[in-house]
């Protein structure tokens, strides 16, 4: 029986990527059942933001872009939310770093009326910098982590989170600050550092590459990700969705990982943390 494959992190540009149908077409080709879409930074779509309720428009195509998918017979869930850069590029613009907090939290605000609505399934990704920025933006997405983390905790939902790759540190660092918190989702997660991820009460979700699976097929909660940018310029970036399944097959007949920890890996976690049923 040909493997399920899911994607637990994803996206998509309905303006000017490969297209839905496309997409589909290749993904389910290679097994691919679920796709956790998340949307991509504000300027991918053209839209310049002033306000929280720029993101609005962000939010629409992805909600969009979602239920499309599921005309092609997959299953998703979308998570809404201002990524790190976004801070980033607001304080490069001359906007005060307080200014840009609020903004932010206010546009994670708008993305939990989405989760309420049952539009969305969880916030992120929200995070700080994982290339070299000045303190100032650093500290300030922590507290916007701080901030999302309380919203995805009276929800009770999942939250995706990006920061730097900086082995146990980080993890212990993202864990503290999301204490309490039964669905924080550590997005590109070390494979290395996917149990000690585990252990502190985060998702581990591994990059779709032999040594990080690999590295992570003991963790019980992990699940694997693309991180698909669906970028014509930048083809396959991160990692192409429908070569999961093929990576899986690989370690598999490797005797790397046996068929139920792929199993796992690709469908059950994915089922417990959304809530989705794969057909």
């Amino acid at each position: 029986m040909p493997l399920k494959v899911g994607d637990n992190h994803c996206h998509l540009n309905p303006l000017g990527g490969m297209g839905v149908k496309a997409f589909a077409r290749r993904f389910k080709e290679s097994g691919g059942w679920f796709v956790g879409l998340v949307n991509l930074l504000s300027w991918s779509y053209g839209v310049r933001v002033s306000s929280p309720d720029d993101y609005r428009r962000v939010y629409e195509l992805t909600v969009d872009t979602a239920r499309a998918l599921r005309g092609e017979g997959l299953v998703v869930a979308v998570i809404l939310g201002p990524h790190p850069a976004e801070l980033a590029r607001l304080v490069e613009s001359g906007v005060k770093p307080a200014k840009a907090i609020e903004l932010l939290t206010e546009a994670y605000r708008l993305a939990a009326k989405y989760v309420e609505a049952g539009k969305a399934h969880g916030l992120g990704e929200v995070g700080r910098p994982h290339w070299q920025a000045p303190q100032e933006v650093v500290e300030a997405c922590n507290r916007v982590i701080e901030r999302v983390a309380e919203i995805a905790g009276e929800l009770d939902c999942v939250i995706h989170l990006h920061v730097e790759r900086a082995g146990l540190r980080t993890v212990e660092d993202v864990a503290n600050r999301l204490k309490g918190l039964s669905k924080a989702v550590l997005h590109h997660a070390e494979g290395a550092y996917a149990a000690r991820a585990e252990e502190l009460g985060l998702v581990p979700s591994v990059p779709a590459k032999k040594s990080e699976v690999a590295a992570a097929a003991t963790c019980r909660s992990a699940v694997i990700e693309s991180d698909f940018l669906d970028d014509p310029k930048r083809p396959g970036a991160v990692v192409a969705p429908w070569s999961i399944g093929r990576l899986f097959s690989e370690l598999i007949a490797k005797g790397l990982i046996s068929e139920s920890t792929a199993n796992m890996l690709l469908v059950e976690n994915l089922q417990k943390l959304y809530g989705a049923e794969a057909e």
